[in-house]
């Protein structure tokens, strides 16, 4: 939401103060990058970011997303309404993330593209000259996220055609929300699969940006499983954040759940309760918690819906599954889902494959099986830099 945010500020027809951006890798590399573009920042992320609405649109630039997979797409569709040229970086796990299908549709619209299947190093060149494309994105929601936060900016507008069934649905919905905040008419057909957007400005003012709902998992899952009691600010029931629906799951598991607007208390039970199969594909972030979570409850669960895992930082299906063996627990993994049976982890140096979501997660199953370690500790830097200053102030006796 943060990332969406900025971009939109970068092409309002007014300044933006925008409130709640979080301290993380995935933020300063976006920072990075519209100052690279020449836009102008003002203010702090405590006190609030003064973004003013103006971008390069002609230089030539070299911009490095370091390993945030929102930034790239939505800096690569930004780059449709630039005239310079643009080559896109990044780290090692970004530059394997999967690009085609978002540079497909701006290659329809007009743009010149060089790139080998879609992976960094990528060569934008715009503007774009035509107001229609299609996409596929059956890979990642982002790739239409992206599409429709530049379209208001766009000489003619535009109009996004799905040719596939859309991933993580719930993602797309916010993005149409958070625009829509700003002022802009989305016009959605009634089978949801083409999505219109006229020529128009985003207004400015002050932004607030809610709490992340995928941050908030693993401090419930810690109250679940430790029958403990954590209140969660800025998280509630005003959330179109996905994740926010990983409360449901502890309530599946035995949990007591108390919910605001803007706040979130979680009980965790005496006994947990069992859960033996559950589809996540409308929340697969949070999926790697769960894993964590399984060896502790009281049978196997199934937790399927991942296909979509297979295409972040690491395979988040095929690495858990290796940790979770190496911790002498059995698991089975299957193309979209992993079965996952009780047991006692052994203290186990937990591998993170440069994936915050991993070292995160596993930190959950360590609070239960004493010796365990994670490795490459501060790559939970890239979404969520104070977590283990979070999870150490509140759990550790």
């Amino acid at each position: 939401m943060a990332l969406r945010q900025l971009v939109m500020s970068t092409l309002a027809k007014e300044d933006s103060v925008l409130h709640g951006l979080p301290p993380c890798d995935d933020i300063d590399a976006m920072l990075d990058c519209l100052k690279q573009l020449q836009v102008s920042m003002s203010g702090d992320l405590e006190s609030g970011l003064c973004i003013e609405g103006f971008f390069n649109r002609s230089e030539d630039l070299d911009l490095n997303a370091r390993q945030s997979g929102v930034s790239l797409r939505l800096l690569l569709a930004l780059s449709a309404l630039r005239h310079g040229i643009t080559i896109f970086h990044g780290e090692p796990s970004l530059a394997n993330r999967p690009n085609a299908p978002l540079l497909s549709a701006l290659e329809q619209i007009g743009c010149r593209i060089e790139s080998i299947d879609g992976k960094l190093p990528i060569r934008i060149s715009g503007p774009s000259k035509t107001h229609a494309t299609s996409l596929d994105a059956s890979t990642s929601s982002q790739f239409l996220s992206a599409l429709l936060v530049i379209a208001p900016s766009l000489p003619n507008g535009l109009q996004v055609r799905l040719k596939s069934e859309l991933a993580s649905a719930a993602y797309a919905r916010g993005t149409i929300d958070e625009i829509s905040k700003r002022g802009i008419a989305i016009e959605v057909s009634q089978d949801e699969r083409v999505f219109s957007i006229n020529p128009q400005s985003y207004q400015g003012g002050e932004i607030s940006i809610e709490g992340d709902a995928s941050a908030s998992t693993y401090h419930m899952a810690l109250a679940t499983l430790h029958g403990a009691t954590v209140h969660i600010d800025n998280v509630g029931t005003d959330s179109w954040q996905p994740d926010y629906a990983f409360a449901k799951v502890c309530e599946l598991l035995g949990a007591s759940v108390q919910r605001a607007a803007t706040r979130t208390t979680i009980t965790g039970p005496r006994i947990l309760q069992k859960l033996e199969q559950i589809n996540m594909a409308a929340m697969p972030d949070a999926a790697p918690t769960l894993m964590a979570m399984a060896p502790y409850l009281p049978t196997p669960i199934t937790i399927s819906g991942l296909a979509t895992l297979r295409h972040k930082e690491c395979d988040r299906i095929a690495c858990p599954a290796k940790e979770l063996t190496r911790a002498g627990i059995r698991v089975q993994e299957d193309d979209d889902k992993l079965t996952i049976w009780p047991g006692n982890p052994i203290a186990t140096e937990f591998e993170t494959y440069d994936d915050h979501r991993m070292a995160m997660a596993f930190a959950v199953l360590a609070t239960k099986t004493r010796g365990c370690r994670i490795r490459d500790p501060s790559c939970v830097n890239k979404t969520y830099t104070n977590f283990w200053r979070d999870m150490g102030s509140a759990y550790v006796n």
